[in-house]
């Protein structure tokens, strides 16, 4: 087989086992799962993998690669450039940050599953529990937090704990990712409950110049 060929059977493995684990979890999936939704036997699918985990353990290996790819275009770097120049609102652009977290968590296929598979296996794995607190919650807190630190040395926000801002911040945006996963039809609820968060948000912590 060629090289080409055997790498991409594998990334169709990880791909479809993802999407089984997001759905069933792990204990709730097994090989025969897998090679049947991909369509071909057992025997083929060892030739990649030793087994369920060994597909476990390489999900997580390539975890840090498929996520850098995927939000690569998440939250541009000339984002807090337009804040603070006075070319967007800082509420403006806290909220299409915040949309575009939504959309990658709510609407992009790897996402949407990565999210859940993680959520499910934090407590079955501590390496998947690790992945969970880097991922999902400490990337997110760190990069708004960064945020927060520039807004308020340029005299955007009162002065505050950038990190305590963070929390009061990404909490609600987290519990609305659980509150609306798996309901697409509530999509447009979601942003309006989001929406009025960054609002009430800024009447907190903007300067009253900048109201």
């Amino acid at each position: 087989m060629p090289k080409n060929k055997t790498r991409d059977t594998k990334e169709v493995i990880l791909t479809v086992a993802l999407k089984l684990f997001s759905e069933r979890g792990y204990d709730g999936v097994g090989i025969r799962d897998i090679s049947k939704e991909i369509g071909i036997r057992e025997s083929a699918l060892y030739k990649h993998y030793s087994g369920k985990q060994d597909i476990f353990n390489s999900i997580l290996k390539d975890i840090e690669r498929r996520y850098q790819e995927e939000v690569s275009t998440f939250i541009p770097p000339e984002s807090m450039a337009n804040i603070l120049s006075g070319e967007s609102d800082v509420r403006e652009e806290l909220f299409r940050i915040s949309v575009t977290m939504f959309q990658f968590y709510l609407k992009t296929e790897y996402g949407s599953q990565l999210r859940r598979m993680l959520t499910m296996e934090q407590y079955r794995t501590s390496e998947a529990s690790k992945f969970f607190r880097e991922l999902i919650i400490d990337k997110g807190l760190d990069y708004i937090s960064g945020v927060f630190t520039n807004l308020i040395n340029d005299g955007v926000y009162v002065d505050a704990d950038p990190m305590i801002m963070a929390l009061q911040f990404y909490s609600p945006l987290y519990l609305l990712l659980s509150k609306y996963d798996n309901q697409p039809e509530k999509y447009e609820e979601a942003l309006s409950f989001l929406e009025k968060h960054i609002t009430m948000f800024n009447k907190i912590y903007l300067r009253g110049d900048k109201q």
